[in-house]
């Protein structure tokens, strides 16, 4: 390589992708913020032109430039795939250059999400890198280990005739890393009912790694589960979760189904609603309207295990999320509950702990699917379920695993209570799994009990808990 910028005295300009560009290069390392967004390979602020032993330039560009006392077989590896042909000036195919050849539909489709990408990349490029740093000081600051290794062989197929996805995991940089393992340490284990299997991160990290919009989503959730302890990182969190609620958006009014109705969407919404979650935000009933319609108008998904996984988050928002916001909608949904089980990779060997932990959890959904029932058809109290309920939560610590599967039922239960022992037990086990798992829709769901109390003999506290408590608590 050749270095442009030499001696101590010269002040650095950047790299040479950015100044060739004309754009001020951030100078960071090993690769610019600037360049990395764009997806091009930065030189670095030593501002190196040409990598080792190959033209970027003139007819050679991309051939193989020979190099005395150098094993072949290295410079065999290094070459492309598909050699370049030279075209020679007397060349009889040369492609006019007025002529331009008529681009296919997928190559418009192709184009056009280039151009959304594009556009809300220079609008939201400020928020994801201040996010991004703010995710770093506070991992630095906190002196928490979130480092969680991911092994290169879980991220790319062993062989070459595997490959199903692509031939290589494009490198992301170390901010982008760190927002990784806080979200496979902290996030994910509290959105499956046993953490033995856990498709958002053996299935959900994979896929962020090459898709940048659930990349970013992935970072914002991070970011919003560190902002209920760390404040400062609220206002780049809140602008980046916006910029990819536009950037959603604006590809839905470009008229092209294939920009909206893909796996990344999908995969986006189910991230930003677990989002939700950890906020507490009033705003998930449009987040979930849209991924359920998004859900019914899918065609196909060509990884079945991604469809799969994407098919049960998809029922369990559903099934958690809509008695929040519709009596009418809860009962009907009720009426024919999930059985959690399903939620659960159907490969994964269960010991007999887990069976037993599966086992309360799904008698614990039935239990508050019941009361909800109960309430919502009679406006009749249900003190005996309450009781019943009561008894299979004191079975289980709510800060053992497994136990944030009960936070629904849980909420059901205290809304429903009129004893007082009961609203005490069941706000507390509340207050105990929140210890644990930090997503503050627990206690803004807490706050919400005394309005739901006080409507207690006057009205059904199942058709004001939208107005009462607009959250998504699971």
């Amino acid at each position: 390589m050749v270095a442009t910028d030499s001696g101590s005295n010269t002040q650095s300009r950047g790299c040479f992708q950015c100044t060739k560009r004309r754009i001020v290069c951030d100078k960071g390392e090993p690769t610019c913020f600037k360049c990395q967004k764009k997806g091009i390979e930065c030189s670095g602020s030593g501002r190196f032109r040409f990598p080792p032993g190959l033209a970027i330039r003139g007819k050679l560009k991309g051939c193989t430039i020979p190099i005395p006392d150098v094993d072949p077989k290295s410079v065999y590896k290094t070459a492309s795939e598909t050699p370049r042909s030279i075209r020679w000036k007397d060349d009889q195919n040369r492609v006019n250059k007025k002529q331009k050849p008529r681009s296919s539909g997928k190559e418009r489709v192709d184009r056009h999400r280039l151009a959304a990408e594009r556009h809300s990349a220079r609008g939201d490029r400020d928020d994801a890198q201040s996010m991004s740093a703010c995710i770093q000081d506070v991992v630095l600051t906190s002196g928490q280990q979130v480092y969680r290794h991911i092994p290169f062989e879980d991220l790319q197929p062993t062989s070459v005739t595997d490959m199903s996805v692509g031939q290589w995991i494009a490198p992301v940089d170390y901010r982008t890393r760190e927002s990784f393992d806080y979200f496979a340490k902290y996030v994910a284990p509290v959105m499956v009912v046993l953490d033995i299997s856990n498709g958002y991160r053996d299935i959900i990290l994979p896929m962020a790694f090459e898709d940048s919009l659930l990349q970013q989503a992935v970072a914002v959730v991070a970011a919003q589960h560190l902002g209920s302890r760390h404040p400062s990182c609220r206002a780049a969190t809140e602008s980046s979760r916006s910029a990819i609620i536009s950037r959603l958006r604006r590809a839905s009014q470009l008229g092209l189904p294939d920009l909206v109705f893909n796996s990344s969407t999908w995969a986006t919404l189910i991230v930003l609603l677990v989002g939700e979650t950890v906020t507490g935000s009033s705003e998930y009933s449009h987040l979930l309207r849209t991924l359920l319609t998004l859900a019914q108008n899918m065609k196909s998904v060509g990884n079945t295990e991604l469809k799969d996984f994407l098919t049960k988050q998809t029922d369990m928002f559903a099934f958690l999320g809509q008695p929040l916001l519709n009596e009418d909608l809860g009962a009907e949904r009720l009426r024919n509950p999930v059985d959690p089980s399903v939620w659960m990779a159907s490969r994964v060997n269960a010991d007999s702990h887990h069976h037993r932990t599966l086992s309360l959890v799904k008698q614990v959904f039935s239990k508050g699917a019941q009361i909800y029932l109960q309430r919502a058809t009679t406006n009749q109290s249900s003190w005996h379920d309450l009781e019943e309920l009561r008894k299979l939560l004191c079975q289980m610590s709510p800060t053992e695993p497994g136990a944030h599967g009960f936070v629904w039922s849980c909420f059901i239960a205290a809304a429903d209570s009129v004893d007082p022992n009961h609203r005490a037990f069941f706000s507390d086990y509340l207050k105990g799994v929140y210890s644990r798992t930090m997503f503050d829709n627990i206690p803004k769901a807490l706050d919400a009990l005394p309005a739901i109390w006080d409507l207690q003999g006057s009205a059904k506290w199942t058709e004001n808990l939208p107005r009462l408590s607009p959250i998504l608590i699971m």
